[in-house]
């Protein structure tokens, strides 16, 4: 797929292999043993490019990004490498790269974590991945604990900024639940058009939505999604309440 994809958009001028090699030759270059066992690499990367082949990849670029991270994560299970939050890839052009050329910016970022119904944001100096502006601005939200004497929790609010989010337990998800309940990598928020479905990964426990068990759904707003003893609330504007029948 991804081999595909760059030669429609690159027509021999880039190859998708040099691409994945490079960015598990940094994988490579920057690990780091941190204890015994654990071996960190980056999990953020950044395909400098040419102005112009950026330009020619730019409709290309999403499903390309996924197909490159996955790809990520599966050499740094062969090789037993660790990450500390999710793996993303994104492309820029740059002024002093020449065409069918390209180079690997990396990175560490932690992702974003739920823990006692709170949303911790990472810190971090490098550039973040801003909002895709799905439609109808889709988002989880979060209740804290009701507190003794107050009427309700806080809420707070997850953005969806990827075309997949990887909910679970593991560090390498886009949004991890500290949760024993949940999986390491328990399910999938896939945003498809201007539908956002969630897909259960085979986790032990498994996924329910509105209290019923699922393995795919479409999400409308309004929507409940209890992963292990977290529960989310999806929200999308212009949606209706419930979740769609076909769901299995």
């Amino acid at each position: 797929m991804v081999e595909g994809a760059f030669a429609r958009a690159f027509r021999s001028e880039l190859q998708p292999v040099e691409v994945a090699s490079a960015v598990q030759r940094e994988m490579d270059d920057r690990a780091a043993i941190v204890a015994k066992g654990r071996t960190l690499v980056p999990n953020d990367f950044v395909v400098e490019l040419a102005e112009t082949d950026h330009d020619r990849l730019d409709v290309y670029a999403e499903s390309l990004g996924v197909e490159l991270a996955n790809l990520a994560r599966d050499y740094a299970k062969e090789q037993g490498y660790s990450f500390v939050g999710p793996v993303r890839m994104r492309f820029e052009g740059v002024p002093d790269m020449t065409t069918g050329t390209f180079r690997i910016r990396s990175g560490v970022i932690r992702g974003s974590t739920i823990e006692g119904g709170e949303i911790r944001l990472p810190a971090s100096d490098l550039p973040r991945p801003g909002g895709r502006g799905f439609p109808g601005h889709p988002r989880l939200l979060v209740s804290t604990p009701r507190a003794p004497g107050e009427a309700d929790g806080q809420q707070h609010t997850y953005e969806l900024q990827t075309p997949v989010t990887l909910l679970g337990r593991g560090t390498d998800c886009d949004l991890r639940l500290v949760d024993p309940g949940v999986s390491r990598h328990h399910a999938e928020l896939r945003v498809e058009g201007d539908q956002v479905v969630l897909v259960d990964l085979g986790s032990t426990n498994g996924t329910f939505v509105n209290g019923q068990p699922v393995r795919r759904v479409v999400l409308s707003d309004g929507t409940h999604i209890s992963l292990g003893r977290t529960t989310l609330v999806f929200r999308q504007d212009g949606q209706g309440s419930g979740y769609s029948a076909n769901s299995y």
